[in-house]
């Protein structure tokens, strides 16, 4: 048969093998070349970054020493002197005592508000200079800070490496939101990485991290890492461990848990609870593991008493060096207790799942399997057995509690029972973290730690501002003449029985008394309100996988910023250090970032400048680094000009955190 022509130009068509590798076309390489160089320029941005930022951070340590507020380093370095001393650094916090004291009372000057890691810190520090830089035994130890770099320079490396891990989670905070908000667009190979980079960057150069971390010398920025962590291991649905981050974060600062609703609130938008109780179960036990130092040990009654009578006729400056170098006793008690916790929780799953027959599919449910064992009741039989071996124990020290750690560890044991394997270790670490934690009711666990952590700040500065920390309550209280006192009545709401109808007030309903309404109660509910307004904006953010989940999460903490009292001018760098995420949003939302970052320069410029005499050197030190820009005589109208800004600089910041608010609740147009 002859083929036609047709038939003859058409060519059979070779599929390829499937096991045959592919061809790199000329396509590919160019990818590939591309991408190295790509991934080459970044290294060296990195690098450079680097090398220049250790270099500006000394630099920044040496131009701002005319102008250094000394009262926090001066305190710091007491502080690790102290507790690197004969004291110990566990007796400290019993050395405070168990009541807080007046603000007024000038024998606690200073006070030890020291958070357990942060107090941590500072010891080694303190060790480190007792070897390198001996205090001289004549001058107190409140005189022993010196002014030279080397001195410092343990203190200053822990605050950059801090600065690092920041700059890290944000890269990897900034890059998971990039990608998970494409919206279902294919992900290039450099989506996300240079947002990542820049957001670093920001963090690395911010120049009110380095006049907090490296001029004024202060231990702010601490919060800014771990709280990027915390959300980074939320964001990869890891909640337990940003749990477990968000209590280390606590123990090096309180003002970390300001905050700490939006991760309770973030899923429970999202309609889950399995997160919540991981999250409260990591927080708990990373609080409870770092205070068990103070939770099973304890100061023997009789010593601690002789110190107490030393100490309460003696000022603080003035306490002997060994005062409270007392020997610690471990409560063996205790560890018992603890221990007996973690085997009920632990072993009681584990012997029913080894005898217990299972499960068959379809038939029956596991709880109704375990109740129907006699398994159970042989394992509740010998827990009753156990209990009642311990009681006599329990009551014999005083132990009057008991019953609620054995009904809280039984309670634990079952939750663990009916739980998924792969769960059950949340649970085992809440019975720890909940053993540790009631050694404060059962036995002599202390609580010293916990007031100088978390009770003191409240009471420490009870003012609607401390220093010149341009927020609303300051307006309120520099421009409409509110009093100083955060405590006292600000106004008085009448009641509302008089404006109810007469048929209501004949019965007495409502007592008729009206209602004084302090500044603190009112700037506080604000702040509660706006706070549980940003975490709903995080949750929305985060079911929509949404960008603007970077913008969500700085919200709280210029929200923090703004509205409570008793807030310092230095905490604006919390929302400067989250903010600088915004740029995986936008480069709109990343320049609003960039202003509060200006906003926090300048608060901590104005209080650098404001309480200091060396403003002359601070200007001639600016003008010697850019004489182009700068005279000799500057020092004293930067401080002029930075002090115009206080009050009034607060309706920027409001104006600024308003829109973050609107955009961490509304969707972006690419959602």
């Amino acid at each position: 048969m002859e083929s036609t022509p047709a038939a003859a130009s058409e060519s059979p068509v070779v599929e390829p093998s499937i096991d045959s590798p592919p061809r790199a076309s000329g396509r590919c390489w160019r990818v590939y070349a591309f991408r190295s160089i790509g991934w080459v320029f970044i290294a060296l941005v990195l690098a450079l970054s680097l090398r220049e930022g250790l270099l500006l951070r000394r630099w920044a340590f040496q131009i701002t020493d005319p102008i250094r507020f000394l009262s926090d380093i001066y305190r710091g370095c007491y502080w690790g002197l102290t507790a690197s001393g004969p004291e110990g650094y566990l007796n400290q916090y019993d050395k405070m005592g168990t009541q807080l004291p007046d603000r007024e009372d000038s024998r606690w000057t200073p006070w030890l508000d020291y958070a357990p890691l942060r107090l941590l810190v500072m010891r080694q520090w303190g060790a480190w200079q007792r070897v390198h830089y001996p205090p001289d035994p004549n001058r107190s130890l409140l005189d022993a800070w010196q002014h030279g770099y080397e001195f410092n320079e343990p203190v200053l490396r822990f605050n950059t490496g801090m600065e690092l891990f920041a700059a890290f989670c944000a890269f990897f905070l900034t890059r998971h939101w990039v990608i998970r908000g494409n919206g279902g667009e294919p992900r290039r190979h450099f989506d996300g990485v240079w947002q990542g980079v820049v957001a670093a960057l920001l963090i690395w150069f911010a120049p009110d991290v380095l006049l907090s971390a490296h001029g004024w010398i202060t231990w702010d920025f601490w919060v800014v890492p771990w709280f990027l962590c915390t959300a980074l291991l939320a964001s990869l649905d890891w909640w337990f461990a940003a749990g477990l981050a968000m209590g280390i974060g606590a123990m090096f600062k309180g003002q970390e848990l300001f905050v700490a609703p939006i991760f309770i609130i973030w899923p429970l938008v999202e309609g889950r609870l399995g997160p919540v109780l991981r999250l409260l179960c990591g927080l708990t036990f990373g609080i409870a593991v770092l205070a068990s130092g103070w939770l099973v040990t304890y100061l023997p009654a009789d010593p601690l008493q002789k110190a107490r009578q030393v100490q309460e006729y003696t000022q603080v400056s003035d306490y002997p060096p060994d005062l409270f170098a007392i020997p610690r006793t471990f409560d063996l008690p205790a560890a018992i207790w603890i221990a007996e916790m973690i085997l009920i929780t632990a072993a009681v799953p584990w012997l029913l799942r080894v005898l217990l027959p299972a499960t068959p599919p379809l038939q029956t449910s596991r709880l109704k399997t375990v109740l129907h064992s006699r398994w159970t009741w042989i394992a509740a039989g010998a827990l009753l057995i156990a209990a009642s071996f311990y009681w006599p124990f329990l009551l014999k020290n005083n132990r009057e509690y008991w019953g609620y750690g054995l009904m809280g560890g039984a309670a634990l044991a079952a939750a663990a029972l009916l739980l998924r394997p792969r769960k059950q270790p949340y649970v085992l670490a809440a019975a720890a973290a909940g053993g540790l934690l009631l050694c404060i009711l059962l036995f002599h666990g202390g609580v010293g730690w916990a007031k100088c952590t978390f009770e003191y700040g409240a009471i420490h500065w009870p003012y609607m501002t401390q220093g010149p920390a341009s927020n609303v309550p300051s307006i309120f209280e520099l421009r409409f003449g509110w009093p100083h006192v955060a405590s006292e009545t600000a106004f008085t709401l009448p009641a509302i029985q008089r404006h109810w109808p007469q048929f209501i007030t004949r019965r007495q309903w409502w007592p008729a008394c009206d209602l004084d309404v302090s500044a603190k109660t009112l700037f506080d509910s604000i702040f509660v309100f706006f706070l549980l307004l940003s975490g709903v904006g995080v949750g929305l953010q985060a079911r929509r996988n949404d960008r603007r989940m970077l913008v969500a999460l700085a919200t709280p903490w210029i929200m923090f910023f703004l509205w409570p009292v008793q807030i310092h001018e230095r905490y604006l760098l919390f929302a400067s250090g989250a903010a600088v995420c915004c740029i995986g949003n936008s480069v709109g939302t990343c320049l609003l970032g960039i202003l509060v970052t200006l906003f926090s320069t300048i608060l901590h410029l104005d209080v650098m400048t404001r309480f200091s005499s060396g403003v002359d050197a601070f200007g001639r030190n600016l003008a010697d680094a850019f004489p182009a820009l700068f005279s000799p005589e500057c020092g004293q109208t930067i401080r002029n000009y930075l002090q115009g800004t206080h009050p009034d600089m607060a309706w920027g910041i409001l104006a600024v955190g308003l829109a973050f608010v609107y955009l961490s609740l509304t969707p972006s147009p690419r959602a």
